[in-house]
């Protein structure tokens, strides 16, 4: 069961980023540098991110029970979150702030947060089984990605700030596709992840 959920995890953030850049390129009129990739959700063909969003969520979800403690926690709200990101779409650029783009922003910045505390409890417990190089990579990892969200929603949609956002999530979901593939090659390192 946990090879079967592990695999899920790895596979949902390529899936995520692969569908989320083919969108970008054939969707016409959409500007990466005006527009955040929840963006994707709106208009005629909405639905194929909408339905890309949720996929991730579950197998986030799905992934998380291979882990224990707050790991599993932590996993889940993130795989929840993007569940809730995709029923609440994000408000169009320029367009007046409405209940459910604020609910999407909130269902992110959850998430989000959810998933940096993450990357540091996993930085501790390779720090801790002697893996000092898992641990660098997990912490860089979740404050490079927690920074980059901040930048986005301090910056008021500069081109800048979503391309450093966009950059954050390719590294989180780089991260996480990383320690699933881990643990599914190594049944030594899955039981001292979740052992501490």
């Amino acid at each position: 069961m946990n090879r079967t959920v592990l695999t899920l995890g790895a596979l949902a953030g390529p899936c995520y980023v692969l569908v989320s850049l083919l969108e970008i390129v054939t969707r016409d009129g959409f500007d990466p540098l005006r527009q955040p990739w929840s963006a994707l959700s709106l208009g005629d063909l909405g639905w194929i991110h909408v339905t890309n969003i949720a996929v991730a969520g579950l197998a986030v979800v799905a992934a998380a029970t291979a882990f224990t403690g707050p790991l599993r926690i932590l996993l889940a709200l993130y795989g929840l979150s993007l569940l809730g990101a995709a029923v609440f779409t994000v408000d169009p650029v320029g367009g007046a702030t409405s209940i459910e783009g604020v609910m999407h922003f909130v269902c992110g910045a959850v998430g989000f947060t959810a998933l940096t505390i993450a990357a540091l409890v996993m930085a501790r417990r390779f720090r801790a089984g002697g893996d000092p190089g898992w641990a660098l990579v997990s912490a860089l990892s979740g404050v490079f990605f927690f920074a980059s969200f901040g930048a986005m929603a301090s910056a008021g949609g500069a081109g800048w700030s979503l391309l450093l956002f966009t950059a954050g999530v390719i590294v989180i979901w780089a991260w996480f596709t990383a320690v699933c593939v881990r643990l599914l090659r190594s049944p030594a390192a899955a039981e001292g992840a979740q052992a501490r």
